[in-house]
């Protein structure tokens, strides 16, 4: 008889989502803090990832409920959706991650989420590098026990928790699937998709509170399809589509 992997895969997920809130929460909060003193001091959020991880810039842009000031760094050429082979090849392209922040307009008093669960390739530390000398301030999300049980891949010879102001770890585990079925010797049930969105979840809702706290009305996309959306949000688009390309 199979296993009941729903259960199981749901046993995985709870596991780690309780390690992410009882021992990252601190580690959230001060990362919410850079981004809500960007916001208020007229910065944006710039979200880039690779691969998978570049889902999350996705899940936080133009969202129901979440931040208006987000720009999703997203290149055709490093998501899977267009090359998954080229995609992995880009990771490890020098200069590659320099070129789109550049382009993205990142620039001094702007925050910078850099997501990578393994975090060694080029990409994600170039990001990470890249970002700081813009003058913008550096969160990761990644895996602590992934990343550290590989050696780097690139020229620094760092890991992208070796180069963030704050690091966010996702506890997934090295490979990121969960799931073990016998006579196979791959494991399945990838984890990293539901922890990332979950933090950034809890990660908007810290902003947002530190913002409320500070006296200033935060910037939050209402759902397109409630009464009134299309005159709320107008106000949000005309104050941030001007730095916000996707917009």
């Amino acid at each position: 008889m199979s296993k009941e992997y729903g259960k199981l895969f749901l046993n995985v997920i709870k596991e780690l989502l309780e390690r992410v809130v009882n021992e990252e929460e601190a580690n959230i909060k001060e990362a919410a803090s850079l981004i809500a003193k960007s916001i208020m001091n007229g910065g944006i959020l710039h979200v880039v990832g690779a691969g998978h991880s570049a889902m999350t810039a996705e899940e936080l842009f133009y969202r129901a409920g979440g931040l208006a000031p987000v720009n999703p760094i997203i290149d055709n050429d490093i998501t899977v959706a267009h090359g998954a082979k080229k995609s992995t090849m880009m990771e490890g392209i020098i200069g590659y991650a320099e070129v789109l922040l550049r382009s993205a307009g990142v620039r001094d008093g702007d925050s910078v989420l850099v997501v990578s669960t393994s975090g060694v390739n080029v990409f994600p530390v170039e990001a990470g590098i890249k970002a700081k000398e813009l003058g913008a301030s550096v969160i990761a999300i990644t895996s602590r026990q992934y990343s550290l049980s590989l050696e780097p891949r690139n020229p620094w010879g760092k890991r992208l928790l070796d180069v963030a102001d704050v690091v966010i770890d996702n506890k997934v585990p090295p490979g990121d699937a969960s799931l073990s079925i016998d006579g196979v010797k791959v494991k399945v049930g990838p984890t990293s998709t539901i922890l990332n969105a979950f933090i950034t979840s809890v990660l908007v809702a810290y902003v947002v509170d530190e913002m409320v706290r500070a006296g200033v009305e935060p910037p939050i996309w209402l759902s397109a399809h409630l009464p009134g959306s299309k005159e709320f949000n107008e106000e949000l688009f005309r104050r941030y589509s001007s730095r916000i390309k996707l917009l």
